[in-house]
């Protein structure tokens, strides 16, 4: 009989134990720290990794904040106090790695995952001054730096140890044209590895850039290929990604002024007639690294600055900085415009969504960069309030089967100057 109520009471405690796991796991609050994301602050007096967890509702929780040992500080052209460019952190070796860029010491900082959270491994020189993007393939880091006009490439071990790339030139390969004159917003390699591609936004009076680098033995990079001219590239190429056949998708920025107007560079930004945001694809062509116009379609925004492609290729997302084309702005409606990719990779505008604005301060929010979670359910975006308070936040997306997308929470409370936003596991 005792032996019977023992056992009695061992299954009622296993059968309680297994309902508290069950309700803990149903928990649409719980954290899973194996589905993480990163943003920094870009903090002058001194740079810090800001890591979320996921939770089952593809909301977030923040985990940490880890410096980086550098700092951060104000962008040019417009000394924005956010890395202003796309690629400011970059998660690399199946998510054991993360790189971020410390513009205001010119440096990387690298970081590998631990169990109970980042680890600083390394920072070096980033081979210029202003580093703003990352990309990396295999064991190869490359960064593009704005103020020197020039990528660097750098390799990396499994612990996060960085070391300049063998038979690169001291100062890396040089960019086709210089700064002032274009502002560089983003470095990546291309789906096959063999050409690297930087956008460079021109200035008033002069046309932007893009280039592309052939990758050769080593990931050595060779000489820029200049590509201008070419459909929306006048008006500000930014941030930009691939689709699945390898072609190039690019956010366009809009006209700072108008075409010949030797103004100062100071952005217009209530002059609803400036910053008319567009998306341009085009293919690469992989021997000569030369660009060719599919299609340009506006953006249905202003300062479409942020460009990602879904994880299933069929989409793509452009964040419009000033948010829609009446001069409301930071108000966030129209922050993310959705496009559908053809399979020659045109184009077509599909919808926008909402990005939360910030009226119980009176903060304005600009959206940003943007990431994916890992299972490509949920698309993040990182809404910087870059003029006043620190009340930047990350909006989560559900991402429909039809691509479109829906609000569904936000984390808030960051820094004015949160820049950067990257997923990793």
């Amino acid at each position: 009989m005792r032996r019977s109520r023992g056992l009695v009471v061992l299954l009622f405690g296993l059968l309680v134990a297994f309902a508290i796991t069950a309700s803990a796991s149903a928990d649409p609050n719980h954290v899973d720290r194996h589905k993480l994301l990163y943003t920094t602050t870009n903090d002058p007096s001194g740079n810090h990794v800001l890591v979320f967890g996921q939770n089952k509702d593809g909301s977030l929780t923040q985990l940490d904040s880890v410096a980086t040992g550098g700092t951060g500080g104000p962008n040019p052209p417009f000394g924005f106090p956010i890395v202003d460019s796309s690629g400011s952190i970059n998660v690399a070796d199946g998510g054991n790695l993360v790189f971020v860029v410390n513009d205001g010491t010119n440096t990387i900082s690298s970081f590998r995952v631990e169990h109970d959270g980042l680890e600083l491994v390394d920072q070096v020189w980033s081979g210029g001054v202003l580093p703003v993007s990352l990309t990396s393939r295999g064991h190869v880091l490359y960064t593009v730096n704005v103020r020197s006009s020039n990528i660097y490439g750098l390799k990396f071990d499994g612990h996060g140890n960085l070391t300049p790339l063998d038979g690169q030139a001291p100062s890396g390969r040089p960019l086709s044209t210089a700064f002032p004159t274009t502002v560089s917003a983003q470095i990546k390699f291309t789906p096959d590895g063999h050409q690297l591609v930087v956008t460079e936004r021109g200035l008033p009076s002069h046309t932007g850039v893009i280039d592309t680098f052939d990758v050769g033995p080593h990931q050595l990079a060779g000489p820029a290929q200049k590509n201008t001219g070419v459909g929306f590239v006048e008006a500000n190429p930014f941030g930009f990604d691939f689709d699945n056949k390898g072609n190039l998708l690019v956010s366009n920025a809009g006209f700072i002024l108008a075409p010949g107007d030797d103004g100062p560079p100071i952005p217009q930004v209530f002059d609803p007639s400036q910053f008319i945001g567009s998306a341009t694809a085009y293919s690469i062509d992989k021997k000569s690294g030369a660009l060719t116009r599919i299609g340009d379609v506006l953006s249905g925004g202003r300062a479409a600055c942020w460009l990602e492609v879904g994880k299933d290729g069929k989409y793509a997302y452009v964040t419009n900085t000033l948010s829609d084309t009446v001069p409301d702005l930071f108000t966030g409606i129209g922050g993310v415009t959705v496009y559908r990719v053809g399979h020659d990779g045109s184009l077509t505008y599909q919808s926008q969504a909402n990005t939360s604005g910030v009226a119980s301060t009176g903060a304005p929010g600009s959206p940003g960069d943007m990431a994916f979670s890992e299972d490509g359910k949920y698309l993040y975006v990182g809404v910087p309030t870059i003029l006043d308070g620190n009340d930047s936040h990350i909006d989560t997306f559900r991402i429909g089967k039809d691509g479109n997308l829906t609000k569904v929470a936000t984390v808030g409370g960051l820094p004015f100057s949160d820049s950067g936003l990257a997923a990793g596991k």
